[in-house]
């Protein structure tokens, strides 16, 4: 089967993650993979990518050229515009449509795959008349989070969807609403390549976090939390790995309240390495798809202390058992319950031998099964 994948781009993050993680996968399996980006130019993939898999981009942003942007080729995208009524909303949107059909087209897929919410549209406007099928997946908690001008035109674009695949049970019942064919997936995510030994640091204590530095996963909050008991911690550090918009001001509020016990690297690809030897891994985001970092770090035998949010949170960590779930967003309450843990190192060793658990609730090869139906489904 011939396959392409469309991202906008693959810098670091859970989609990124899982669209290399499929289609590593994939081409392994003997299918024809393309990997289509739409705006990577010339910076290097977050990621191994397997060398079977072709890689292209279209450069956005950047003006079409006329092989792209023409009557002939253009005339079926504003066709399926005005069928959905959507031409007003999206009509200054025609020449990436345009773009993203020829660079789709140009690989003779037999299905597309596309990755995350305002990707998906583009693909779906730009795929119409094709009759090739499209998967678009949800990444994220679409109950929580809105796309903006997209918002309105996603119900009569998704419809043209072959299958929706989210992981999330909220973003799941709330796509319904559009009478969708809709399959939930677990992300395809790889264990760590060997078993790490459970004990940790025979001297430094570490809490972990990997998150974009972003304000949906609210940095400021366990930076609050953690330097609000530093003191009381003098063997424990709190290592942040990650970046994004919020780079300059976390940097600021770490130099002001616990220089010496916070650390701010930059972004990994290697979180199992990062991971290995953590005695607890901290999640303040209040939105979340599948929640990549939460399973490596219960994978790694390392336990969780993740902020409520949805499904994503509560069908990976079990409470009481590989760690907890902080149900009020303050700092008071974080730091509270990160304490009580950071004491109690029997407790945390407990978690630690149920924690690798979530490798077979959660199986890679499970959900490349799911996927490998869905496909036939489309040949």
């Amino acid at each position: 089967m011939r396959i392409t994948l469309v991202i906008g781009g693959l810098r670091g993050g859970g989609a990124e993650r899982v669209c290399v993680n499929l289609a590593n996968a994939w081409v392994e399996r003997g299918h024809h993979v393309t990997i289509l980006t739409i705006s990577q130019n010339l910076t290097p993939p977050a990621y191994a990518i397997d060398s079977r898999v072709h890689r292209r981009d279209v450069g956005w942003p950047r003006r079409a050229r006329h092989d792209e942007l023409n009557a002939p080729a253009i005339a079926p995208i504003l066709r399926g515009l005005s069928e959905a009524g959507c031409t007003q909303q999206l009509i200054q949107h025609i020449s990436i449509f345009a773009m993203l059909r020829r660079g789709i087209l140009a690989q003779a897929p037999d299905v597309v795959i596309s990755h995350l919410d305002v990707t998906n549209l583009r693909v779906l406007a730009a795929m119409h008349e094709t009759n090739i099928p499209v998967i678009a997946c949800e990444h994220t908690d679409a109950t929580r989070v809105s796309i903006g001008p997209w918002q309105d035109v996603r119900g009569a674009l998704y419809r043209r969807a072959h299958t929706i695949v989210t992981p999330h049970a909220e973003s799941a019942e709330w796509l319904s609403k559009y009478d969708l064919n809709i399959v939930r997936i677990a992300n395809p995510l790889v264990p760590p390549p060997a078993a790490a030994p459970i004990e940790r640091n025979g001297g430094r204590r570490r809490v972990v976090s990997l998150t974009r530095l972003a304000p949906e996963k609210r940095p400021d909050l366990v930076v609050r939390a953690f330097a609000s008991i530093a003191s009381e911690f003098p063997e424990w550090d709190f290592e942040i790995y990650g970046d994004g918009p919020l780079r300059t001001s976390v940097t600021t509020l770490i130099d002001k309240l616990a220089p010496g016990q916070i650390r701010l690297h930059g972004f990994t690809n290697e979180p199992y390495d990062v991971l290995s030897n953590a005695d607890l891994f901290v999640s303040t985001s209040w939105v979340e798809g599948f929640g990549n970092s939460i399973w490596e770090a219960l994978a790694c035998g390392v336990p969780v202390v993740a902020m409520e949010a949805g499904s994503a949170v509560t069908s990976l960590v079990r409470e009481h058992v590989d760690g907890l779930i902080i149900r009020a967003d303050t700092v008071e309450v974080l730091a509270k319950w990160l304490a009580v843990l950071m004491r109690d190192g029997s407790t945390r060793e407990a978690m630690a031998r149920r924690a690798r658990e979530v490798v077979t609730r959660f199986p890679l090869e499970a959900s490349l099964s799911a996927w490998d139906k869905l496909l036939d489904t489309c040949a």
